[in-house]
């Protein structure tokens, strides 16, 4: 069928989203933040990423921009916070949540789902480079993952740049 990622900021939520889920008959990787569901997509090839608006390291809409081509985004939030998101792989559905809406809605985005990819030796080379540059700001200037990933992702979208660019501008400054 298709790849799910089920991605909240609460624990409580990720289980619920999951035992729906389990009661369609089908299966979902749970992550904790957007930089874990970035990994688990590029790994999988593509997939439907369920989560919140707010994740521990990004939104939802920075989340299913940086996923474009690669998987498809269900946000599940309050009308209020799916207001002020948007994207043409996003797809957006109101908590409370009823299960039959859900499964529908899900269903859907199943067929929408772009087709697995494998992931090219460059996107290979990219992702080592990124690693590479959030171990350097890890390591010297003593920031979580997280905290270097966003580092990383503002410093490129302030510079407008992919992020496989800053990752090399930041490794050339230490080298240098």
């Amino acid at each position: 069928m298709g790849r799910i990622i089920v991605a909240f900021n609460g624990e409580e939520a990720r289980k619920k989203i999951l035992r729906l889920l389990t009661l369609e008959g089908l299966e979902g990787v749970p992550c904790a933040g957007g930089a874990e569901v970035l990994r688990t997509v590029r790994r999988l090839g593509s997939a439907v990423v369920v989560c919140g608006f707010y994740l521990s390291d990004m939104t939802a809409d920075a989340l299913a921009e940086d996923l474009r081509g690669l998987a498809v985004v269900l946000v599940v939030a309050k009308a209020a916070y799916l207001e002020l998101c948007g994207g043409e792989n996003l797809y957006k559905l109101a908590a409370p949540l009823s299960p039959s809406e859900f499964s529908a809605t899900l269903r859907l985005l199943l067929d929408r789902a772009p087709a697995p990819r494998p992931a090219s030796r460059r996107d290979e080379d990219a992702q080592r480079l990124i690693r590479r540059a959030k171990e350097l700001l890890m390591d010297v200037n003593r920031m979580s993952e997280e905290e270097a990933h966003r580092f990383l992702r503002r410093r490129a979208m302030d510079a407008g740049i992919k992020l496989e660019e800053a990752a090399r501008r930041i490794i050339g400054s230490y080298d240098a």
